[in-house]
């Protein structure tokens, strides 16, 4: 990584994941305590974090994430679980073996191969270990927006837009316009079958695969 150590980028997670278990600001030993390092450490890291304005830090009440650590602290949490994700199913590891090499590997690697591997995977949603893996974005790449006509079947697409022919039409099918869709498969005449995150699938005319709008993400 370019923009934080890996020190950095531990000190940034684990204050993460403390919050989520409480409604305050994480106390400082509770740091020192989850990275198994002592007090005066974590206080010289986090207040290193706090001038590079990814905390906030208040003496005798604890630490929170800014947005920029937010959002770091986010990313190598998806690194770590896209990497478990793809060596137990692209690599053939066993569970129990991911978990140090992914640690490993969530500080070596760039945005862009993070989320060229996600996306390759066609966007998991949790790891191996049932974990969600967070769906937003961390490197955008090419956007490349087009017609159901181009898309291909076994791809995840995001839904851009809908014209109102076509909303009207899901709504005849009682189906709320999906934010994703993967095509399944190609009918004889050239019509679509879609599934939706939920697992609900539908069947999309041939003559409105104009009115889909479908965004890819190419790395």
């Amino acid at each position: 990584m370019d923009e934080f150590s890996k020190t950095e980028q531990d000190y940034l997670k684990a204050i993460y994941q403390l919050e989520e278990k409480t409604d305050k600001m994480v106390g400082i030993t509770d740091v020192a305590n989850y990275l198994k390092v002592s007090a005066p450490s974590a206080t010289e890291m986090i207040k290193r974090l706090a001038k590079k304005k990814l905390v906030e830090h208040k003496k005798y009440y604890g630490v929170l994430l800014k947005p920029e650590g937010y959002r770091e602290a986010r990313f190598i949490i998806k690194s770590h679980r896209v990497w478990e994700t793809f060596l137990v199913e692209q690599a053939g590891y066993q569970i129990d073996e991911v978990h140090e090499e992914a640690e490993n590997l969530e500080h070596s690697s760039s945005k862009r191969l993070v989320e060229r591997l996600y996306s390759l995977m066609q966007f998991p949603k949790t790891d191996p270990h049932g974990s969600e893996i967070p769906a937003e974005r961390f490197w955008e790449g090419e956007t490349i927006t087009h017609d159901l006509n181009q898309a291909k079947v076994g791809y995840r697409y995001e839904v851009a837009s809908l014209t109102q022919e076509a909303k009207d039409f899901l709504i005849c099918l009682n189906q709320t316009p999906p934010k994703f869709i993967t095509l399944t498969s190609v009918l004889t005449d050239g019509s679509v079958i879609a599934r939706t995150d939920d697992d609900a699938r539908f069947v999309i005319p041939h003559f409105q695969k104009k009115d889909w709008q479908l965004t890819y993400y190419s790395h």
